[in-house]
């Protein structure tokens, strides 16, 4: 008989989440950092810089998370609840 396998919470959260936009999501939150006068740490530098590099997260998407950002800490979370 086989037991039961339960998934946990981040393991549903990763199967729905693209890897880009969450990689969008992090850029996005060092722009809005830069942008409010705050330093930078050397871990920020260090994944700017991998996140520079990386492919798949472009400019547009980085955009469009920084207006997820702050549309979610104006309005609040949209009428399908979310995440932060």
């Amino acid at each position: 008989m086989q037991s039961m396998k339960t998934i946990s919470g981040t393991d549903l959260l990763e199967r729905r989440i693209d890897p880009y936009w969450r990689k969008a999501r992090i850029a996005a939150r060092l722009v809005l950092k830069k942008e409010a006068g705050l330093p930078w740490s050397a871990r920020d530098r260090r994944i700017a810089v991998l996140l520079a590099d990386d492919p798949g997260v472009t400019d547009r998407l980085i955009d469009q998370a920084v207006s997820s950002l702050t549309a979610r800490r104006k309005y609040g979370p949209g009428i399908m609840g979310g995440f932060r």
